[in-house]
């Protein structure tokens, strides 16, 4: 059976400010957005408005979003903490020690508890898939990140960035298994440098889609006609036509037997008339 998306939305959730940690070797964590509910992902899709910005040409590091077993708490891993269990998507706007990558970049990473982040390498043994996204940051153009993951089967990320209505996939994964039930979060940070990350949107659906029902809740072609044929779906008109033809030939039938009978009638008299 079909139902309907549930979704949530929400606008204006969370900003952060332009300034640099007071240490010059500290970071500073300067957004930390925790769901108070947790989500079903069975085929969740998320998509998120955002936007990094803020003065001068060096700026850092980037921000993440979390769909992890427990609620997430501060760490240093954009602001959240290492060693999660879950999902990580991360968009890291500034270069480590990575070359050949074009930043901002951004990347999924899958953690199972125990693996910890490579922060020296900006992930590069922890990465799942991921894309460069120059232009993203400061982009003039509403700026998203669109998440649907299909349960134990696949992960695709898309952005937009480049024009207000132009989706461009990031990438898709193989096989991915996340828990079943996860809290959606979402951090940022800075080290030396400093930058603004706003979330100005966020919506989540969750669509269950059974066998032979499609995304707007109606039989696909390959289905429809389960029990009339292979596939073939209901034609109403052709069974209207059917009906006629029966009668038709009952008409006929009865049509036959009457000249015939009349045939048989005057072939007696005749033969009476002789004698």
């Amino acid at each position: 059976m079909y139902a309907s998306p549930q979704i949530d939305h929400h606008k204006k959730a969370g900003s952060s400010p332009d300034y640099r940690s007071p240490q010059r070797t500290g970071r500073f964590i300067i957004l930390m957005l925790l769901s108070l509910r947790s989500l079903e992902l069975n085929r969740p899709q998320i998509e998120v408005e955002f936007k990094i910005h803020g003065q001068g040409n060096l700026h850092g590091d980037g921000m993440a979003i979390w769909l992890t077993k427990q609620r997430g708490t501060t760490g240093p891993v954009f602001g959240s903490a290492d060693k999660f269990e879950g999902l990580g998507v991360f968009i890291d706007t500034y270069k480590n020690q990575r070359p050949g990558v074009v930043f901002p970049y951004v990347m999924a990473m899958v953690g199972n508890a125990s693996v910890t982040y490579d922060k020296e390498h900006d992930g590069k043994d922890n990465e799942v898939a991921g894309c460069s996204a120059r232009g993203i940051r400061t982009s003039s153009n509403p700026t998203k990140i669109r998440l649907t993951y299909f349960q134990d089967t696949s992960l695709k990320v898309d952005l937009l960035y480049k024009s207000e209505n132009e989706w461009t996939e990031c990438f898709e994964t193989g096989p991915l298994t996340l828990p079943s039930v996860a809290y959606l979060g979402f951090s940022a940070e800075t080290g030396e440098l400093s930058d603004n990350h706003d979330i100005i949107s966020i919506t989540t659906s969750n669509k269950y889609i059974n066998k032979g029902y499609n995304e707007q809740g109606t039989l696909s072609p390959a289905d429809s006609g389960k029990g009339k044929g292979r596939g073939k779906p209901f034609n109403r008109q052709r069974e209207g036509g059917s009906w006629k033809w029966f009668f038709f030939k009952v008409m006929l039938f009865f049509g036959v037997l009457g000249i015939g009978y009349v045939g048989w009638t005057m072939y007696r008299a005749n033969q009476r008339g002789r004698f």
